[in-house]
């Protein structure tokens, strides 16, 4: 999400449509003679793919042909037919959607819209445009144009399309200048939360993740319920998946490396512990499996601080809980154990060795891998480095860890060191 707003290409413009072939090759002479002779339905007649001759001209920022035709009649409010869904707005929605200041005010002073047009949907819709896709500065332009004559469910309606596109700036303008209904926060809440359809097919983008985190936070700290009907309406969940059966908080607690063993696709910046509080008051689960069985708690074991680590276990609320989640496997055999020491998290490590959790140092998994060899293996690039897994074996090995276990296919400390670009197994 937080798309920018949808552009049709209009290099294959054809003459088989003379007027927008007239707005599009900036032909004003010949676009008045065509208009003197069209009718009103003709004048707004779209070519199938874009919209009408005035979404053409909106498009191309061609302010004279939109003068041109608005004195012709062209209808500034109407939808284009069997156009592609993403093109479907209104010509003065579409200059909303595209920050065109100058355009926009010109069709605003077209109709000047009184208190009863304003609130109409179909009128409104391009202020929902606005906030969408546009920038902060066109929201506050149409609101002033506005005046006070803007109703509650008119800027309801506004909150949720910014929300529909994770527009947190827009979100967090709307909250600032606008009451906004107690409905409307929990439908906008709702509609960050949703899944989305196109996350089956990719992961996340780092900054998608940011906007969405953003905008969740924004909205419940206006007081947005994350349990209202809005939500469970539309099926807002903080444990939607992707298509590896992977949350949120799979992808936040591993967030520094892209492990081939994993699968995982990681984002630079370390998510602030804010995050994650915010997706557990959304009763995100720490143990749901994904699709290799691993879990958010396995994830956060690998790259997460330690800290972040126990706010994930503290939110299972009983002990019995705490201790199934501490103690499961994926279908590897993996336990936390093989993650943390593969991460290079000592103070994890530390903790889980300790008698409140008492793992065996040499845990096992089902093809024969140990604790120590997880260390030592090379997990991905310049993530922890050859000193730090060094560390990591050598307190394993003062637990006393296995300094000869083999696996089933045969790897030993020898193999797992060789793997390592630069390492001279004999110092080592």
């Amino acid at each position: 999400m937080h798309i920018p707003a949808p552009i049709p290409h209009l290099s294959g413009l054809q003459n088989d449509h003379p007027l927008h072939f007239s707005v599009a090759t900036n032909d004003l002479s010949k676009l008045q003679d065509l208009l003197s002779t069209s009718t009103p339905d003709s004048i707004d007649e779209p070519d199938g793919e874009r919209g009408s001759p005035l979404h053409i001209a909106i498009y191309l920022n061609n302010l004279a042909a939109v003068d041109i035709l608005l004195n012709a009649g062209a209808d500034h409010l109407k939808l284009p037919n069997f156009v592609h869904q993403g093109f479907n707005t209104t010509p003065i929605g579409l200059a909303a959607r595209l920050n065109n200041q100058g355009i926009l005010q010109k069709l605003w002073q077209h109709v000047n819209p009184d208190v009863d047009t304003l609130n109409t949907k179909r009128f409104g819709s391009y202020l929902c445009d606005a906030a969408e896709y546009g920038h902060v500065a066109t929201i506050s332009n149409l609101l002033d144009w506005g005046q006070d004559g803007w109703s509650l469910k008119s800027k309801g309606r506004v909150l949720v399309a910014a929300a529909n596109n994770w527009r947190f700036e827009n979100i967090q303008f709307l909250l600032s200048r606008c009451s906004i209904e107690q409905e409307s926060l929990n439908l906008a809440l709702a509609q960050v939360t949703v899944k989305r359809p196109c996350f089956d097919r990719r992961e996340h983008t780092e900054s998608e993740r940011m906007a969405q985190s953003q905008s969740i936070k924004a909205l419940m700290d206006a007081g947005a319920d994350p349990k209202s009907p809005e939500a469970s309406q539309i099926c807002a969940d903080p444990n939607v998946i992707n298509s590896r059966d992977q949350t949120a908080l799979h992808y936040l607690g591993a967030h520094k490396r892209k492990d081939p063993k994993t699968k995982y696709r990681f984002i630079v910046e370390e998510p602030s512990e804010e995050v994650f509080r915010l997706l557990l008051r959304f009763n995100a689960s720490v143990i749901y499996q994904d699709a290799y069985g691993n879990t958010p708690l396995h994830c956060a074991a690998y790259a997460s601080p330690v800290e972040t680590f126990h706010m994930l276990l503290s939110s299972l609320p009983t002990e019995s809980q705490r201790n199934s989640a501490l103690r499961s496997s994926n279908h590897k055999g993996e336990v936390l154990l093989h993650f943390t020491s593969a991460g290079g998290q000592v103070d994890i490590v530390r903790y889980l060795l300790s008698d409140d959790v008492g793992f065996h140092v040499d845990e096992t998994a089902s093809r024969g891998w140990t604790p120590f060899l997880s260390a030592l293996a090379p997990a991905s690039p310049n993530i922890t480095g050859l000193s730090k897994k060094s560390e990591m074996a050598q307190l394993l090995l003062s637990r006393g860890a296995n300094a000869v276990a083999t696996t089933h296919d045969g790897w030993t400390l020898l193999h797992c060191l060789a793997m390592h670009p630069g390492c001279n197994v004999t110092d080592e």
